[in-house]
């Protein structure tokens, strides 16, 4: 079952790791400008943590001889630390002004992909302990994190 996956995994886990590191680039740019908003660092976090979970996802994918249950485990467990990630480093993230820029900072910051991927890699990790394949599940939460990340880099890069 996981066999099909390794194609995906390769293709999701490289373009994380590229952008992972073009982020990487980009906050060393502009590193005084960032590292003089909260907001910015929250959402420069937030970007990395987007990023690194597909990257991380794709790991579990290609790990060889790993079953069903402990495939549902290492999804389980990665959620549950994203979520906890998100949410300490999303404490920060409150765009203030008016400009058209922080209006679509809010509404991101409102419709952000957090929630929806944790949730996506929790129902994954129960299919998958539950016996079914609950890899699709895998996918949309790993696109989600990297149109997500992609959305918050712009925003975060752009901003003030």
């Amino acid at each position: 079952m996981a066999q099909d996956w390794t194609s995906f995994a390769i293709i999701t886990g490289s373009a994380a790791g590229a952008l992972t590191g073009l982020l990487f680039v980009a906050v060393s740019l502009s590193r005084e400008r960032i590292a003089g908003h909260p907001a910015l660092r929250s959402q420069a976090g937030q970007t990395l943590v987007l990023f690194m979970i597909p990257l991380l996802l794709s790991v579990l994918l290609v790990l060889p001889g790993s079953p069903p249950a402990a495939q549902g485990t290492g999804l389980i467990v990665l959620a549950v630390v994203a979520a906890a990630a998100l949410l300490l480093i999303g404490r920060g993230k409150k765009p203030a002004g008016d400009g058209s820029e922080d209006r679509l900072a809010r509404l991101i910051a409102k419709a952000s992909p957090d929630l929806t991927v944790v949730a996506l890699i929790l129902v994954a990790g129960c299919v998958q302990l539950a016996g079914d394949d609950g890899l699709y599940w895998v996918a949309a939460s790993s696109v989600l994190c990297l149109v997500g990340g992609v959305a918050n880099a712009w925003l975060f890069l752009t901003r003030f």
